[in-house]
């Protein structure tokens, strides 16, 4: 494995806040955070400082050659609900990473933040749109139970809670690490489910690095 090529984490189990990438540099796992910049677009590498494996050390294996799987090992934890006891477990994590790919793409990156998108992977469907809130925390269908003065102060501490919480509800946003443009899926400010781009033009988005099976598919353009 080459010392310059980046892993994004690409599963669901996150050590950090912030989503990671990883290199390989010998025999060292070498972990990083990404972060938002000003451009809004770009983002930045931050060391985890402290924070490295050994690979001779770990236990992996190569899904596929762009796809590895660490194998860790965890405490579990289950609650018996008629009793309240709680019993301790040993058990296995899985935890993959993808690696990143020059995105192919013969359109600009506004361009590519004006188009939707048809997001179906297994049962989730999702229409992909940037930078608006697709679901606000708050359904406004409500407002009509409601009298006048009870609304208004209800949305008073509606503006509270969001300024002091940062609700936002879902956003989609492009962001991009050196030459990979990413999907990247917000709730409430905090990143979730990161997509890189391995192709995209006027009709397609193909996107790889999910979770689970298939790990890549095609979005159809719909607008």
């Amino acid at each position: 494995m080459k010392s310059i090529e980046k892993w994004l984490n690409a599963s669901e189990i996150r050590f950090f806040r912030s989503i990671d990438i990883i290199i390989f540099h010998d025999d060292i796992i070498k972990y990083s955070l990404l972060e938002r910049t000003n451009d809004g677009l770009i983002l930045m590498e931050n060391n985890a400082q402290d924070h490295y494996e050994k690979i001779s050390q770990c236990t992996y294996e190569f899904v596929n050659p762009n796809r590895i799987r660490f194998f860790r090992k965890a405490n579990g934890h289950k609650i018996i609900m008629e009793t309240k006891e709680s019993t301790s477990y040993k058990t296995i994590l899985e935890q993959d990473y993808v690696k990143l790919l020059p995105t192919i793409s013969k359109i600009s990156e506004s361009r590519i933040q004006l188009m939707k998108y048809n997001f179906v992977w297994n049962n989730e469907k999702q229409v992909i749109e940037f930078n608006r809130i697709l679901n606000p925390p708050v359904n406004v269908g409500i407002q009509e139970s409601y009298k006048e003065e009870t609304l208004n102060s209800l949305q008073e501490d509606i503006k509270n809670l969001k300024d002091e919480f940062r609700f936002e509800g879902m956003k989609i946003l492009l962001e991009k690490l050196d030459q990979t443009l990413l999907v990247s899926i917000f709730n409430n400010n905090q990143r979730g489910l990161v997509m890189p781009i391995k192709e995209i033009d006027e009709d397609k988005i193909v996107l790889y690095g999910l979770p689970k099976e298939p790990f890549e598919i095609i979005a159809e353009r719909i607008w």
